[in-house]
């Protein structure tokens, strides 16, 4: 090929020159930096990219509920967000370790990672407010895979939907950020601060198990959408989107926006029923901060997840 193409000839041998101009530092960066279970998760999601998603069928099925393309695509785009968040707590210093786990979890589950800080909070060893502003930041994970599942079952709707999720992400983040402004300092007298930064528990990058139950829970809701949707309308769809909102909003989200996209028919009813859901969801966030941290707990946090919930929904509804 390169005979026959002296311009791809001369573009190798400058990636060839660089390596090898690099070698030293990539060695270094693959005993050093580079662990084990980041190697294997790195496998993993390659041949997922590359094998799996290729050789999935791109059939709807059932009226378009089920693609299997659809459904590996969304796998792999949780991986990718995972690795994204491993690879920054990575890089970042040990001072930000209680914030930027908060954040990486929420990626799996906001909602269990505002229950998890909350049991802290009630043991008496950790303080309210520090810990109300990491479960906040959370929140901003909502808002990005809010747009992700967008992007990812309904694309139509990314065009309406990333700009309410940046306005809830952002004051979920500053929120998150002003609650919890303490948090640095609280850690800098811990001992694990003096860790290097970087340096962690050889780890995967990503849970495969918590993607794969994420994304069965988000087509398991969106075929019982389905159901109730056929068998009472409307009606059935938010009741159905509500109900899911309890548990997950992005099983809502994905529920409701597989329906059709915004210029269909039933485009307005599927804006008033995600966000409904996603009141709906700030209730139960709620609910799970009183119970988990105490009242205490509950009234730092609530705050930021009303905040950021009602941002989203100001910003969709005036759209």
């Amino acid at each position: 090929t390169c005979a026959r193409d002296q311009l791809l000839a001369a573009a190798l041998a400058v990636v060839v020159t660089g390596l090898m101009a690099l070698r030293d530092t990539l060695h270094q960066f693959a005993n050093q930096w580079l662990q084990p279970g980041e190697v294997r998760s790195g496998l993993i999601l390659a041949a997922l990219a590359l094998l799996v998603y290729p050789l999935a069928p791109d059939t709807p099925l059932w009226q378009g509920v089920l693609n299997p393309q659809v459904m590996v695509r969304l796998v792999i785009v949780l991986l990718v967000i995972q690795s994204l968040a491993h690879v920054a707590k990575r890089l970042m210093q040990a001072r930000h370790a209680l914030a930027l786990s908060a954040l990486a979890s929420g990626f799996v589950s906001s909602t269990a990672t505002i229950a998890s800080l909350g049991m802290e909070v009630r043991t008496g060893h950790s303080a309210p407010r520090a810990h109300a502003g990491a479960a906040v930041l959370s929140c901003v994970a909502t808002m990005v895979q809010i747009a992700v599942v967008a992007a990812t079952v309904q694309p139509q709707w990314l065009a309406r939907l990333w700009l309410p999720a940046l306005a809830g992400g952002c004051v979920a983040a500053a929120m998150g950020w002003w609650s919890g402004r303490g948090t640095a300092h609280l850690l800098a007298s811990a001992p694990s601060a003096e860790a290097a930064p970087g340096v962690l528990p050889d780890a995967p990058m990503f849970k495969l198990r918590d993607a794969l139950i994420i994304a069965a829970l988000l087509t398991g809701i969106q075929v019982g959408v389905h159901l109730l949707t056929a068998w009472l309308g409307d009606a059935g769809m938010l009741a159905g989107a509500l109900l899911a909102a309890l548990a997950d909003v992005h099983a809502a989200t994905a529920a409701v926006l597989v329906r059709g996209g915004p210029d269909s028919a039933a485009g307005p009813a599927i804006a008033s029923a995600l966000m409904a859901a996603l009141l709906v969801h700030a209730c139960s966030k709620c609910a799970v901060a009183l119970a988990s941290g105490g009242w205490r707990y509950a009234l730092a946090v609530a705050p930021g997840i009303v905040a950021h919930t009602l941002a989203f929904v100001g910003v969709f509804a005036l759209q």
